[in-house]
């Protein structure tokens, strides 16, 4: 049976599963563990070394072990160059393919190929694939978590650079106000609005326990935030034109709270906005799609 190991990097949890080609998973539900992104270079590699055995205990024979990671990273090497971004910066310039199965003492890492695709990317071609009703749209996917991670889809591919749409398809990097977007529509921004409001930073899962209770420096919190993101995604929005915005990561489960917000700053007449939970296993269905298409 041919199986594919799946892992969703994220700054704070790494999410992983074991896949079939016929999309079965071995584990019921992904497993969950520490990031370490903000460890030294051997702790980060000896993090995924241990990732990796966990998945797969007994060592068996490994089709592709496929990593879906957030930028700027080379994805057609398997190098990281993210750097002021709070995560993995001590993998800067690093070969993981080849650093990892030069570490490995078990054998089974060595005989694998190694994929790596950007994040938002392996999530977009996922949302593709569980709504295929978006397969002739314009969508604008937005996952929204330790960063602002971004793709855009015309006809069911993944399109950069093009009107309206930066070079690589990532709008975190884009200048905004005083530093760039992903300083104020992520993890950092919301908990910089809420040390602004209530004087401490909250992240967004109290925050949005507060505001369900109705406390109203919590729902002013998220009103700021929703308007932050409209404000932030307008320019992408008139440019592209997207006819369905995606949202995606931890935060978006939030969008109750924040959505009163990102109507008033963002023009979204005509725009069906559809927010994902399943963000990890959206991403590891995209990851699945894309090995399956290289090997």
């Amino acid at each position: 049976m041919t199986r594919y190991i799946v892992l969703d990097v994220g700054g704070t949890t790494i999410k992983g599963n074991v896949v079939t080609q016929e999309n079965e998973l071995f584990f019921p539900e992904e497993k969950v563990f520490d990031a370490c992104a903000d460890g030294t270079r051997e702790e980060l590699l000896l993090n995924f070394l241990s990732i990796l055995n966990q998945l797969n205990p007994r060592g068996d024979c490994v089709q592709s072990i496929c990593f879906a990671f957030p930028g700027p990273f080379d994805y057609a090497r398997g190098i990281s160059y993210m750097k002021g971004l709070s995560k993995y910066e001590a993998l800067y310039g690093l070969e993981m393919q080849k650093t990892l199965q030069d570490l490995d003492e078990t054998g089974w890492i060595k005989t694998a190929s190694f994929h790596f695709v950007h994040d938002i990317e392996a999530f977009a071609y996922g949302i593709c694939r569980r709504y295929p009703y978006l397969a002739d749209k314009r969508v604008f996917c937005l996952c929204l978590g330790t960063g602002a991670g971004s793709a855009f889809l015309a006809n069911g591919t993944v399109v950069k650079g093009t009107e309206g749409v930066p070079e690589n398809g990532w709008i975190y990097n884009v200048p905004y106000k005083e530093s760039i977007i992903d300083d104020y529509i992520s993890a950092r921004g919301l908990a910089r609005l809420s040390k602004e409001k209530l004087g401490t930073e909250l992240d967004g899962y109290h925050l949005k326990v507060m505001a369900d209770d109705g406390d109203e420096r919590a729902v002013e919190v998220f009103l700021r935030f929703g308007e932050e993101i409209g404000s932030a995604i307008q320019g992408f929005l008139n440019g592209f034109h997207p006819q369905v915005l995606v949202l995606g990561g931890n935060l978006a489960k939030a969008y109750p709270n924040f959505q009163d917000g990102l109507h008033t700053t963002a023009s979204l007449e005509g725009i069906e906005v559809l927010v994902e939970h399943e963000t990890s296993v959206r991403i590891f269905e995209g990851l699945l799609a894309n090995c399956m298409r290289r090997k």
